[in-house]
């Protein structure tokens, strides 16, 4: 007995089983959760750039136009990642005196990245951007 407690051979197997699998699910969860994050920054980036592109406009519905269409150019940039259930929602329009709201809201639970997600803990999928502008009058 005391010969089978002194024996070495195949511990190195015995430590890769036990800690395999919690690696494994950390390099996981960070691929997730950098698909995630991109998600975020997809989403910001277009309601900048779509209240950056209300800036130019002279009336409310040529702002409205601009901006939409400003923020649909940026999320088609992230092709894919931004495509999933039906893609984001954007609306623009005046949101108090002298100012002009854009914001992108975006499900990520259609996307396939979500399946995943009972493995690893995740955020909301919700992922909203939301900026102010003024309409530029002094």
């Amino acid at each position: 007995m005391r010969r089978l407690w002194a024996c070495t051979r195949g511990l190195a197997a015995l430590e890769f089983a036990l800690l395999a699998p919690a690696l494994l699910m950390l390099v996981f969860a960070v691929v997730l959760y950098s698909f995630y994050f991109a998600a975020l920054m997809g989403v910001r980036h277009a309601a900048v750039e779509g209240a950056r592109a209300a800036v130019a406009g002279l009336s409310t519905a040529e702002r409205t136009a601009l901006a939409q269409g400003r923020a649909r150019a940026v999320i088609d940039g992230y092709g894919k990642l931004l495509a999933a259930g039906g893609g984001p929602v954007v609306t623009a329009g005046p949101d108090a005196t002298g100012t002009f709201r854009v914001r992108v809201s975006y499900n990520m639970s259609g996307s396939p990245m979500m399946r995943y997600a009972v493995f690893v803990p995740m955020p909301s999928p919700s992922v909203s951007a939301s900026i102010v502008v003024t309409n530029g009058s002094y």
